[in-house]
């Protein structure tokens, strides 16, 4: 049975992705900062904190000790900041980055070795569509989700001669706890924004992870899949 490990898996989009692989048949292994989520014989919450390297180390050992090796890695563990650029300061910065590029560079250190020596493996990131093109007001978040992307197609680059492949997912406006500060009234404007006219549910971002991780897409890596509605074309 193969193993997959979500971070941030106990809420949104990581929930749902831990729920269509274990529906397919996977091991899940999961970390969560706070609010822990399900656990079963096939899914184990781990508490981790991604932007804390010693922590993560200990974590990902503790996930091979019960699963094995970690055949998938879904690097999903992210936070938003909302205001002006000059809102914030050094600490927002810090915070902001170690966890969003901080999670997929401390945890994927820890899960390259094992998959080099496998020969094979596979990586998806979340991202945003704010990565690749900028938000106004989230000027931090854009900034970290641009350097997941650059980061994604780098490490294509360099691990393919493993059998390791490495992409991301790149969704719009998901209904999630990261929408939660936006008003019915904001909603409503965002939606005509989107030429498909809604917000994404985590279950349709969890869809296209699956895809990336799976067989069908063995000749995709270094891409930027944009799930967003056609909000960014």
């Amino acid at each position: 049975m193969s193993h997959v490990l979500v971070t941030g898996g106990s809420r949104g989009i990581g929930k749902a992705v831990c729920q269509k692989f274990l529906s397919e048949g996977y091991d899940v292994s999961y970390f969560y900062n706070s609010h822990i989520g399900e656990q079963n014989s096939h899914l184990l919450p781990i508490r981790c904190d991604v932007s804390n390297p010693v922590m993560v180390k200990e974590s990902v050992k503790a996930a091979a000790d019960r699963f094995g090796d970690i055949d998938v890695l879904i690097s999903n563990s992210g936070i938003s900041l909302t205001g002006l650029a000059t809102d914030f300061g050094y600490e927002d910065y810090r915070r902001i980055m170690d966890i969003n590029f901080g999670g997929l560079f401390n945890v994927s250190n820890e899960v390259i070795p094992s998959m080099n020596h496998n020969k094979k493996g596979v990586i998806v990131a979340i991202s945003s569509m704010w990565g690749q093109t900028g938000a106004s007001c989230e000027a931090l978040y854009s900034a970290t989700k641009g350097a997941v992307d650059a980061y994604v197609k780098s490490l294509a680059k360099e691990l393919s001669l493993s059998g390791i492949r490495v992409n991301a997912v790149s969704p719009g406006c998901v209904s999630t706890d990261m929408m939660s500060c936006y008003s019915d009234e904001d909603i409503v404007e965002i939606k005509k924004d989107i030429p498909a006219g809604r917000i994404a549910t985590p279950d349709e971002i969890a869809e296209s992870v699956y895809f990336l991780a799976s067989d069908e897409a063995s000749y995709i890596t270094g891409q930027i899949l944009g799930v967003n509605g056609g909000f960014l074309i």
